[in-house]
């Protein structure tokens, strides 16, 4: 299929600028999927941190044959998101340039610096708005279903730090004897990747206006008012940093990728729990978003955060200018192509819509 369009990522030096404008996140709505993947207007699957134990270390393997794992087989696209902002009164949404789930921007951040990293995206102009879901290429979808044994470990290992992370009441409005039940309980708690608490929010890239949607852990003490992703916080796993060259690698990517999705919705701290090769807990360290920048700064080979935000800033404008045609059927594709290091917007003419017909009626009310 011939391209409508081709952006080449090199030279980086051309996103070398000053970093563009970036809006604090201002939250919309949140809402909850369940254990059984029903998803629910309300907070409650919201979760609040308390530390975990290290003392005796513990096994985020522990548990992994009773875990409850969500069907990776099924393509959700943004049906989600597109709910709860249908749930929205319309008289408060303010137009946007853009409607996507926070992992497309956060693909769009690290990609100068994760260059072989192929993916694809769908889009649809309706309005003044584009919506922007992942294209689940055949490949991802196989690698879903046919994990290796060490990456389901791992995989199930960022669950599990998660469970040991969180409690399901700020601690404060609890006694001390049910704060302690409840510690003692998460240890030995089923994992189940169905349930998910999401935050909606409004920011802004350079010109661009976007609601985005965004998985969010947990928050410390009680969800703020005001501006509530200022507690929020990430839960992250990494291998223990027991050489120069892990240290580089944790760095290089892992760091980035923590940095662009804490910074892109707006949540200040992320905790990351340190695994040895047996799967036990050995380290617990917290890390503030806005230091992550300085930590890799002025290293060989690392990433820079005015790069990363540019280059995002510079895709959007290009997929504005593409993305033209009107009407949830009509579809254009965005790619990157890993060996030619260039991004390539494709028309696909009319499709199946992935906008929702119930998000279009709320639209029209």
């Amino acid at each position: 299929m011939k391209p409508l369009a081709r952006f080449a990522l090199h030279p980086l030096s051309k996103y070398r600028l000053a970093c563009p404008q970036f809006k604090e996140p201002r939250e919309l709505l949140s809402f909850s999927y369940d254990d059984q993947r029903q998803m629910q207007m309300d907070n409650r699957q919201l979760r609040y941190y308390q530390p975990p134990q290290l003392d005796p270390p513990l096994s985020l393997y522990a548990g992994i044959e009773q875990q409850i794992l969500r069907d990776s087989s099924k393509n959700e696209h943004i049906d989600g998101l597109l709910a709860a902002l249908a749930h929205l009164n319309q008289d408060r949404q303010e137009p946007a340039d853009f409607v996507m789930y926070r992992g497309m921007l956060t693909r769009l951040f690290v990609t100068p610096f994760s260059t072989r990293d192929r993916w694809s995206m769908n889009a649809t102009r309706v309005g003044q708005t584009i919506y922007v879901e992942e294209d689940l290429l055949p490949e991802k979808l196989a690698e879903r279903q046919n994990l290796s044994e060490q990456h389901q470990r791992a995989t199930y290992g960022g669950y599990k730090f998660e469970s040991l992370c969180m409690i399901d009441a700020p601690a404060h409005t609890l006694t001390a004897e049910q704060l302690a039940a409840k510690l003692q309980a998460r240890e030995s708690a089923i994992v189940n990747t169905n349930s998910e608490y999401c935050s909606v929010f409004r920011t802004q890239l350079g010109p661009h206006a976007l609601i985005l949607g965004a998985e969010v852990d947990c928050v410390d003490g009680e969800k703020l008012d005001e501006f509530p992703a200022r507690g929020y916080r990430e839960l992250k796993t990494s291998r223990v940093l027991d050489s120069d060259r892990a240290q580089h690698s944790f760095e290089r990517y892992k760091l980035l990728k923590c940095w662009a999705q804490s910074f892109i919705a707006g949540i200040p701290r992320v905790t990351i729990g340190f695994r040895d090769d047996e799967g036990y807990l050995r380290e617990v360290r917290d890390i503030r978003t806005q230091d992550m920048p300085r930590i890799v700064r002025n290293k060989p080979r690392m990433w820079e955060a005015n790069v990363c935000m540019n280059f995002a800033s510079q895709i959007l404008q290009f997929l504005r200018y593409w993305v033209s045609e009107q009407g949830p059927e009509v579809q254009y594709r965005l790619e990157y192509d890993p060996d030619a290091t260039e991004i390539r917007v494709h028309a696909l003419g009319k499709q199946a819509p992935f906008v929702t017909a119930e998000y279009m009626h709320s639209l029209s009310k």
